[in-house]
């Protein structure tokens, strides 16, 4: 989900119709992405605006701008962006390779006209973008105990790499996002500070969920260890309040990429203003499709405003 600044939406003329403005919305367009699945976890596609329903911060909002993104065998194959994210400081010593194996695999599932890149969380210099060689590149040098786990230090920096990787992704417009998370879930998965504002976590938090819903970036976690299947996505987690999804302890590796790529392949954009409101730091959002059987994931949190 981006928000886009009213003039440079008219001036500029990419992207889905933006529709007039009515008394009482903010001076932004809201864009956040949908992906909808149906009782089997096949994506749909094929549904029209209409369909959806939009609540911001509880007041429904009107759908008015939309655009459809399918992967079907008979179009064009879309664009994907998707960063990894490799934890080098909570999965401690020894596992080195299994996460290099790991992140060899997504590399290998790449199509020729995705984006993708490697980011090392705790490395300074790694930024998200470059091609498949600098991507291979990290992932020799990655060590799983570059630095040790300083705990809510190491926490803090996670969430700086989210919100530093979605702000360097939401130039890439009008487009879903993945950012892959391998590592321990209290690094890559992230669980809203249950104080609010009295938490030291707190910036942090408002800081990575703003930035990566203003890139429509979704962030997903992988627990690599041990051999129990894939899991619920904690609530409140940042796998779940951006859309994403959450892994642990799975060998299946191939079912994560799939669920990845299928994600980043079939979903629609949604676009709508917002109700002006008194300043707050975050906002909730609820997607609904009025069609049976079919699941909505969408982010459930944005910022405040346009930045």
């Amino acid at each position: 989900m981006r928000t886009l600044a009213l003039a440079l939406a008219v001036a500029a003329g990419f992207g889905p119709r933006v529709a007039s403005q009515d008394q009482g919305q903010a001076a932004f367009l809201v864009e956040l992405d949908a992906v909808v699945l149906d009782d089997e976890d096949r994506p749909v596609a094929g549904l029209k605006q209409e369909d959806f329903q939009i609540k911001d911060d509880g007041h429904p909002v009107e759908v008015k701008t939309f655009d459809a993104v399918a992967d079907t065998s008979t179009g064009r194959p879309p664009q994907r962006s998707i960063v990894l994210l490799l934890d080098d400081s909570g999965v401690g010593a020894g596992n080195t390779l299994p996460i290099q194996t790991i992140a060899r695999m997504f590399v290998a599932r790449m199509a020729a006209q995705d984006e993708f890149s490697v980011v090392r969380l705790n490395s300074r210099r790694d930024e998200a973008f470059g091609d498949r060689l600098e991507a291979l590149l990290r992932i020799s040098e990655y060590r799983s105990d570059a630095l040790p786990f300083f705990g809510r230090e190491t926490i803090e920096n996670g969430l700086r790499s989210i919100a530093k990787v979605s702000r360097t992704v939401e130039a890439i417009e009008h487009r879903r996002k993945a950012l892959v998370c391998i590592g321990v879930a209290a690094i890559c998965n992230v669980v809203e500070p249950s104080s609010g504002r009295g938490s030291l976590l707190w910036r942090y938090w408002v800081d990575a969920i703003g930035a990566a819903a203003r890139a429509n970036a979704s962030v997903y976690s992988l627990v690599p260890n041990g051999l129990s299947s894939r899991v619920e996505v904690a609530q409140g987690s940042i796998a779940d309040v951006t859309g994403g999804e959450g892994f642990r302890n799975t060998n299946d590796i191939g079912r994560v990429i799939d669920i990845v790529r299928r994600d980043s392949g079939t979903y629609y954009l949604l676009g709508y203003w917002p109700p002006a409101s008194p300043s707050k730091e975050l906002r909730t959002i609820d997607v609904k499709v009025n069609k049976r059987g079919l699941h909505v994931r969408a982010r459930r949190q944005r910022g405040a405003q346009s930045s």
